[in-house]
């Protein structure tokens, strides 16, 4: 009987501590049926689950706060999301018109292999500078030296 009683509590504490009684009279009926229990004093139990009914309620703030502030993220990434869909559209139509297909390319002074990449992929794609030095292995021994009056091949972008 004490088991189940014990156990009965845990799950009231643990669980669904929003069922613990709200007012002290109602708290002292509750304690008071489960006197037989071994569980001390009724002032002492009833201390207890109010403290402990105080503690759960701040933890529940707490994790409102961090909801309410990780909606708030979420909000503005679907706000970023929405933005960039009016622009590039549903089916990316709009990325299809720069489409790098290939080419050639020769080199001026003061060139590298970044900086063609740039130009001939486009301002986010220096970083593909590899492509280019991999499609010319047999014109470019050196990534680091490349010579005015190359005719580069320009892969298409993968």
């Amino acid at each position: 009987m004490k088991q189940a009683v014990l156990a009965f509590a845990v799950f009231a504490l643990c669980v669904a501590p929003f069922a613990l009684a709200q007012d002290y009279d109602a708290l002292k009926r509750e304690v008071k049926m489960n006197e037989g229990a071994g569980e001390g004093k009724i002032e002492e139990q009833i201390q207890t689950r109010l403290d402990d009914q105080a503690r759960l309620n701040k933890e529940a703030e707490g994790v409102e706060f961090e909801n309410k502030a990780l909606e708030g993220k979420v909000m503005k990434v679907q706000k970023v999301h929405d933005f960039w869909k009016t622009i590039i559209g549903e089916d990316m139509a709009f990325l299809k018109k720069y489409e790098v297909v290939g080419g050639q390319h020769v080199v001026v002074e003061g060139e590298c292999l970044w900086m063609i990449a740039g130009m001939e992929y486009g301002h986010p794609y220096y970083y593909k500078w590899p492509l280019i030095y991999n499609a010319n292995r047999e014109l470019i021994k050196d990534p680091d030296l490349i010579y005015p009056g190359w005719n580069l091949v320009i892969p298409a972008m993968q």
